[in-house]
C-alpha cells in the first residue's frame, strides 16, 4: 500500500481513500494522548497563576517569575529535545516525559496535602514541569506529518490545534471548578488524574523507525535547523512572526491579562478561566474550518491578516473597562487566533524536510514557547510600572506594525499556498 506513514492503516480502507488524518490509527492515539496533555500544560499555567495571585497573595511580578521559570527549561532544553525526537525511539520519548510531569503534579499534591506548599517551591516545581514538557513537546508536533500523509498535513495541524483548544475550553473551566470545590488539591488532583489516563493512550502508539544518519553533537544537530530556517525566507519570516506572536502578544493575553483582571477589575484572578474559555471556543472554530477548508489558497496572506485582527484586538483588550467587554473581545481574538496557530504550524512544517523535522519542531517551540516566559517576565515587571492594561494594548500595538510590514513587504509570504 503506498502513502502509508504510519503504522497500522483503517480496515478495507486505501489511504487515499482516508478523508480524515483521525483515520490513522496511530495519529488518533498520538490525538488523544495530545489533547490530555494540552489539558494539563494549559492547566498548569492558568493554576500557577491563580496559585501565586491568589493562594500565595504575590502580586504580577512574582507571577511573571512564577510563568518565566516554568517556561525556561523550554528555552534552554527543547532544540536538544527535538534532536532526540530525530534520534530515539519516539514512542518511549513521549512516556518519560510524560511520567516525568505526573511526578511533578503528584509532588506538587504532597506538599499541599501538607500545607508546605511555599512560593520557592512553587519556582522550583515550575522549572521541574518545564523540564518535563520541554523533553515531550518536540516530538509530539514531529510525529503529526510522519503519521499521516502529505495531502492530509492541513487537516491533521487543524485537528492538533483542535485538540489544543478543546484542552483550553475545558482545563480553565473545570480547574476553575475542582479548585473552588476542593481548593487547590483539587487543582492538581485533576491534572494527576487526568496524566494517568493520557498514558495508558499511548500504549498501542507504533511509530515510525528512526532514520539512520550520522551521529555529531546536539548542538551541532540542534544548529542544523537554525541554518535550514535562516537559509528560507519563507522560514524567516514565518519565525519572525511566531517570537512576535509569543513574546508579546501570546505573553500578554495568557498573562499579564489575568493581572489586570485581578489589579484593574477588582475580580478574582481564576475569573481569568472564563475569558480564556471563550477564547479557545473562537479557537476551535476557526481550526475546524482551515480542518474542513486545508486546500485554501493563499495561506500565508490569511494567517497574517488573522495575526493583523488579533493584535488589534488585543489593543482593545488593555483598554476595556470592564468584564463584560472583554468576553467577546477573547472569543474574537479565538477566532484570529486558530487561523493563526495552524496555518503558521502547517506551512512551516510543509517547508520543512522530514529527516529536520524533529529538529525544526524544537526550534519552532523554542520560539512559541520559550519566548513566552521571557516576555512574561518583562511584562510582569513593566505593568508594576504603568498598569497591566496599558502594557498589554502596548504589545497589541507593536505586534500590528510588525505583521503589518511583513504582509506589505514580502508578497511571497502572502501568497504562500
Amino acid at each position: 500500500m503506498t502513502d502509508s506513514p504510519g503504522g497500522d492503516q483503517p480496515e478495507q480502507l486505501t489511504s487515499e481513500e482516508v478523508k480524515n488524518a483521525l483515520g490513522y490509527p496511530d495519529y488518533r492515539r498520538l490525538w488523544i494522548n495530545n489533547l490530555i496533555y494540552m489539558f494539563v500544560s494549559n492547566a498548569q499555567r492558568f493554576a500557577i497563576g491563580w496559585l501565586v495571585l491568589d493562594g500565595l497573595g504575590g502580586n504580577e511580578t512574582r507571577q511573571g517569575m512564577a510563568v518565566f521559570m516554568l517556561g525556561i527549561p523550554v528555552a534552554l532544553i527543547v532544540m536538544q529535545a527535538g534532536v532526540l525526537a530525530d534520534r530515539m525511539d519516539r514512542r518511549a520519548l513521549l512516556i518519560r516525559s510524560q511520567s516525568g510531569l505526573l511526578l511533578v503534579v503528584l509532588a506538587t499534591l504532597i506538599l499541599l496535602g501538607f500545607d508546605q506548599l511555599t512560593y520557592s517551591w512553587v519556582l522550583i516545581l515550575s522549572v521541574f514541569s518545564g523540564i518535563a514538557q520541554a523533553f515531550g513537546q518536540p516530538v509530539r508536533q514531529a510525529l503529526i506529518p510522519l503519521l499521516v500523509p502529505e495531502r492530509l498535513l492541513m487537516n491533521a495541524v487543524a485537528l492538533n490545534a483542535l485538540a489544543m483548544t478543546s484542552s483550553m475550553i475545558l482545563s480553565a473551566p473545570l480547574v476553575k471548578i475542582a479548585g473552588d470545590l476542593f481548593n487547590f488539591e483539587g487543582v492538581y488532583g485533576l491534572q494527576l488524574v487526568m496524566l494517568v489516563v493520557g498514558l495508558f493512550a499511548l500504549r498501542r502508539l507504533q511509530t515510525p523507525p528512526i532514520t539512520e544518519s550520522p551521529k555529531r553533537r546536539l548542538i551541532q544537530e540542534a544548529a542544523s535547523a537554525f541554518r535550514h530556517v535562516m537559509n528560507d525566507l519563507r522560514l524567516r519570516v514565518l519565525f519572525l512572526l511566531l517570537a512576535v506572536a509569543s513574546i508579546s502578544v501570546n505573553a500578554a493575553v495568557m498573562v499579564t491579562m489575568q493581572a489586570k483582571v485581578k489589579e484593574e477589575l477588582l475580580r478574582d484572578s481564576g475569573d481569568m478561566a472564563y475569558l480564556l474559555g471563550v477564547m479557545a471556543i473562537g479557537i476551535a472554530i476557526s481550526s475546524v474550518v482551515v480542518m474542513r477548508k486545508g486546500d485554501m489558497k493563499r495561506k500565508g496572506g490569511k494567517f497574517q491578516q488573522a495575526m493583523m485582527c488579533g493584535s488589534a484586538l488585543v489593543i482593545g483588550m488593555g483598554q476595556a473597562s470592564s468584564f463584560k467587554l472583554l468576553l467577546p473581545l477573547f472569543f474574537l481574538m479565538g477566532l484570529a487566533g486558530g487561523f493563526f496557530i495552524t496555518m503558521n504550524q502547517g506551512l512551516i512544517q510543509s517547508a520543512t524536510p522530514r529527516e529536520l523535522m524533529g529538529r525544526v519542531m524544537g526550534l519552532y517551540l523554542l520560539v512559541q514557547f520559550g519566548f513566552m516566559p521571557i516576555g512574561a517576565l518583562g511584562l510582569g515587571w513593566a505593568a508594576s510600572v504603568v498598569g497591566a492594561g496599558n502594557v498589554v494594548s502596548v504589545c497589541g500595538a507593536v505586534s500590528l506594525f510588525i505583521v503589518s510590514w511583513t504582509h506589505l513587504g514580502f508578497s511571497t509570504i502572502r501568497n504562500l499556498d
